[in-house]
């Protein structure tokens, strides 16, 4: 009886001993299974930290014209635009004598209202051959031209019909489009012809933050060709850029920074991926 008792104590003891190796086997996997997604989750929050602050748009994404000591400041001799076929132009004839000049532009004084809402209706139009007809001045070359230069062609020929005249010219359908990472895009009625590319921007409520101000694209059509070119509005060169400096019909376009997509993008698998692995853990832990 007694070897009986020594023996069942002896493998109760051995079985004991057997099943809290197991247990603690057991426990030892699952904390090492525990730390491990639980340095998975560390490892997820810093990295989505990480993409966080490097997709921040940071104060010099949003500067213009950062000041820099050693451009130096000078006069920028900035060409005038020239006319083009299509372009809509006004003309004003003014005479020493009313009668004169009411003849010329008895039109404009008696529909001045309805001329602000349809300017084409007082307007005179360069046809496809480059010229311009006027009433009782004729047919006059006009593409090719500046304001300037055809103000001083007119003058010449009115001055066979008034005396000592004054004529001036001003572009009617002077317009610029801007589109891109503005806040309200669209196509604005220039009255100002020396117009830069801030006023433009500012028209359209300015550039959102996501806006590329190193690599603004400007479209600008060219005796029927496109020409596109590039403007830094970061540096303050840019000032002294004849390109700065904006003609009828140039479409500005502003590009989006890389940094929108990439943080969105990116964003958006993190919070997924981190979400999937939050989940899993919670469910491990539960079973």
């Amino acid at each position: 009886m007694y070897l009986f008792y020594s023996y069942h104590f002896f493998f109760s003891g051995f079985y004991l001993e057997k099943k809290c190796d197991i247990c603690t086997v057991e426990i030892s996997e699952e904390s090492k299974f525990m730390k491990t997604y639980l340095v998975l989750d560390i490892r997820l929050i810093v990295l989505f930290v990480v993409v966080i602050l490097s997709s921040c748009i940071t104060n010099s994404d949003l500067e213009y014209i950062r000041s820099n000591k050693e451009i130096k400041k000078e006069k920028v001799n900035i060409e005038d635009y020239r006319l083009q076929i299509g372009d809509l132009v006004s003309v004003q004839i003014s005479t020493i004598t009313e009668q004169q000049h009411d003849f010329f532009n008895k039109e404009s004084s008696s529909n001045s209202q309805l001329m602000m809402q349809n300017p084409y209706l007082y307007g005179y139009i360069i046809k496809e051959d480059g010229s311009l007809e006027l009433p009782s001045l004729g047919v006059i070359k006009a593409s090719g031209f500046t304001l300037r230069e055809l103000e001083s062609v007119i003058k010449n020929i009115a001055d066979s019909y008034f005396e000592s005249p004054v004529v001036k010219l001003n572009i009617i359908n002077f317009e610029i489009t801007v589109l891109g990472e503005v806040n309200d895009p669209g196509t604005f009625k220039i009255v100002d012809p020396e117009v830069n590319i801030l006023y433009a921007l500012s028209l359209s409520g300015d550039m959102t933050q996501f806006g590329n101000r190193k690599k603004v694209k400007v479209i600008r059509n060219e005796n029927d060709l496109n020409r596109v070119f590039y403007v830094d509005l970061t540096k303050e060169g840019v000032l002294n850029n004849p390109d700065f400096m904006l003609q009828p019909h140039d479409i500005i376009y502003v590009a989006p920074l890389r940094k929108k997509f990439y943080a969105f993008n990116n964003i958006t698998n993190l919070v997924s991926l981190t979400l999937s692995v939050v989940t899993l853990s919670i469910l491990i832990n539960k079973n």
